[in-house]
């Protein structure tokens, strides 16, 4: 009898829902509308250091079967491994071969990694723009000439 009261009290622990209280959530926090532009520029770069990496391999090896296609911009680096071969004066390249299909798809995703930055920066949400309070009108007093058809005075006007 005990052994069932336990084992019933057992499964009413197991299977209790939980009654702890939960906190609100926090609203999201975004970053400044300032870093749109960081992530802009940081995506260019990355895809401009990508691409002149390609284009310089395929200019300083121009005999390479798909090395002319690494002069496209992210498209490139796909196109020429599909091309990747063995060069004609080489018909052994061996490991080369799969070392330079491995770093045509480094740059490729490197090249396609920028260009998600880019997008980031332009699709992002960022926190708005707290509205700056508008600081009231200093005061400003200054002496006018005052001028009627029956006299001459000073007066003093200006913004209070």
């Amino acid at each position: 009898m005990k052994s069932s009261a336990l084992a019933v009290a057992a499964v009413l622990a197991l299977t209790a829902a939980s009654a702890d209280a939960e906190e609100p959530a926090a609203p999201p926090r975004y970053p400044p509308s300032s870093a749109r532009a960081k992530v802009i520029v940081g995506g260019v770069a990355v895809t401009a250091l990508a691409y002149g990496a390609a284009f310089l391999a395929a200019s300083s090896w121009p005999e390479v079967p798909g090395s002319s296609e690494l002069k496209i911009p992210i498209a490139g680096p796909w196109l020429a491994l599909a091309k990747n071969d063995c060069a004609a004066d080489d018909p052994d390249c061996g490991a080369k071969l799969y070392l330079r299909g491995a770093l045509t798809v480094v740059g490729g995703l490197a090249q396609l990694a920028g260009l998600g930055l880019v997008a980031e920066g332009v699709f992002m949400t960022t926190e708005a723009r707290l509205a700056q309070p508008v600081a009231p009108a200093a005061l400003t007093v200054r002496p006018a000439p005052v001028i009627t058809a029956t006299g001459v005075g000073l007066g003093v006007v200006g913004t209070f």
